[in-house]
């Protein structure tokens, strides 16, 4: 997976940008969405997405409980 997420503030999609190339540091009260996503072949794309708090000790989720996959037709 090349691109896993990137900052949410004032903008939807903003710094930093969590992908090959990218190297900005993480920093505690950064927002970000980590939203690994994979093509399947005759399917479509598949992925989960969900929203951090980059903390001291690493980062608390503030997605809100996870209802597990859902199934799209």
């Amino acid at each position: 997976v090349s691109f896993l997420g990137h900052g949410v503030g004032l903008q939807v999609d903003e710094m930093p940008v969590i992908a090959r190339g990218f190297d900005e540091p993480l920093e505690e009260g950064m927002v970000i969405a980590l939203e690994p996503k994979k093509g399947v072949e005759g399917v479509g794309m598949v992925g989960t997405e969900n929203t951090f708090i980059v903390t001291r000790g690493g980062g608390r989720s503030i997605t809100g409980a996870n209802p597990g996959p859902i199934l799209l037709y």
